[in-house]
Order: structure tokens, then sequence, then C-alpha cells
């Protein structure tokens, strides 16, 4: 079933999306929370989808250095200091097949974090929705993040930190002139590319899983669409273009990405 959650506020955000891309939270960490509550449920691994909403995100001046403590005669720190984190304002579109049970999703939101930031309230609104544009009619002014919808776009959706791929994508985040209805391009992080093959590699210590292998990983740069919520193109999206906005794990030979728009076209 697909809900939308009203006006969840976090703090403590992390902004930093990999080595390429930062001030905005990563639409993976999207799919991690959805991830995150169907474990929860005891759902199918994997089948959540979600397509976030920004309302405003406020970038931190926090300390730049982490807490000490004194441990075994010396001085260590005590947390983890992300190099840039903030609050975001955010509603959720999320599909969760599955789950029928709006109230059940509200509590375990409550409990939840995003990018590492704790949700902070209490009085979010979760309600089931019908699967077409009607949804966006009910979200207050913000900005949905989804992946470019054009075929111009297309090819320029991936690149791990090559000099070319790195152009590509500037001149797509910064145009000459936005075609009209356009949202703003965004360069952000899409997913990861295996460095390693998961059945191989030896077993490492201080891994957060002993069951779930640790994998280096080279991280992807790609490019988000933030349209607004008032924008036709989504209050008047049929079901099937709905279906197709929804960020989702998308795994294949070496790749895991959070859409299959992001996959390279030479292994599609």
């Amino acid at each position: 079933m697909m809900f939308i959650a009203h006006d969840i506020k976090a703090s403590r955000v992390n902004l930093l999306m990999n080595d390429y891309a930062a001030g905005l939270p990563s639409p993976l960490s999207f799919l991690g929370l959805g991830e995150s509550i169907v474990r929860d449920l005891g759902l199918e691994n994997w089948d959540s989808r979600t397509i976030p909403i920004l309302h405003s995100v406020s970038i931190s001046d926090g300390r730049t250095k982490p807490e000490m403590e004194r441990k075994s005669g010396k001085f260590m720190p005590v947390e983890t200091m992300e190099d840039l984190t903030g609050s975001v304002h955010l509603s959720l579109i999320i599909d969760l097949p599955g789950c029928d049970r709006a109230a059940q999703l509200k509590e375990l939101l409550q409990t939840k974090r995003i990018a590492g930031g704790a949700v902070q309230n209490e009085d979010i609104r979760v309600e089931s929705v019908t699967a077409d544009g009607s949804v966006f009619r009910k979200i207050r002014r913000g900005y949905a993040m989804l992946r470019p919808d054009t075929e111009r776009l297309n090819h320029l959706q991936i690149s791990c930190g090559t000099e070319r791929g790195l152009e590509n994508i500037a001149y797509t985040v910064f145009p000459a002139q936005r075609e009209p209805g356009s949202g703003w391009f965004v360069p952000v992080s899409v997913g990861y590319k295996l460095l390693e093959n998961a059945d191989l590699v030896p077993t490492r210590i201080r891994t957060r899983n002993s069951e779930i292998p640790h994998v280096f990983a080279e991280p992807i740069l790609g490019i988000a669409e933030l349209v607004s919520v008032r924008n036709y193109r989504l209050r008047g999206a049929t079901e099937s273009v709905l279906q197709s906005l929804f960020w989702n794990w998308t795994m294949q030979d070496d790749y895991i990405l959070g859409h299959i728009n992001y996959m390279p076209k030479t292994i599609t």
C-alpha cells in the first residue's frame, strides 16, 4: 500500500552524500529508511519504494570537533562528527507492499533516523493514498527529489569520478538555459559500484553485521531533479508515470543503484 507521511522533522542529518556531492540528504538515505521499516514489519526485503519531498534544509553550525572522554588513561572521542549536517523538514511518499496500517507506520517513523539524523517530532501525520498524481495535491509546498525523466539526461546519470563524467554532470546542473517546466538539477549519490565479489571477500572484523559481507565499493554520482509539488508533471501523473518515479533498490552485476535509469547502458 502507498502512504504519505507529512511533515517529518529530523536533526543532525548527514548532508555529505559522497566524495562528489553534498548539501542535501541523499535519495539513498530514504531507501535506507524504507528498508529499516520493511525489516521491522517482517515484509519482503528490498521491496520498499520512496519519493522524498523536501520542504526545507538548514545546514548546522555546530562543533567541528567531537566531544572527548577519558578512557583507559587516554582521551578518546565519544562521537563521530560528520563533515556536513543539518536539519531537514520533509514529507515522504512510501510504498510498502504488505503493509496496510498507517498507524503502525507512524509509530515506526517516530523511532527512525534519516541519514543518521533522529526524527524529532511526534506529530507526523500518515495516511494511505491512491497511486496517482493526486497524492501531490495533499502535500504542502516543497520539492520532490526525482530521477530526471528526459531521455536527453539518461547518458549523463552515472559517474565514478571520471573527469569527463564530472564535466557532463556539471554542464547539466548549470545549464545555459532551463527548459520550460523543468525542475532544478542537482548532483546526488545514486549508488555504488562494487570493487570486490561479495561471495569471495574475507571475513572482516568490526563489521556491523557478521552475516553480511563487508565489500569495498566506489560511490556513484548522478543527477536528480527537484520538481515542485505544484508542477502539473506531478499533479497530473498517471499511475504508471508515478510508479516510474519511485526510488527503489536495483542490483545488477557490480552495481547497486537507487533507480534503474542510472544503470550504465552497456549493462542494460
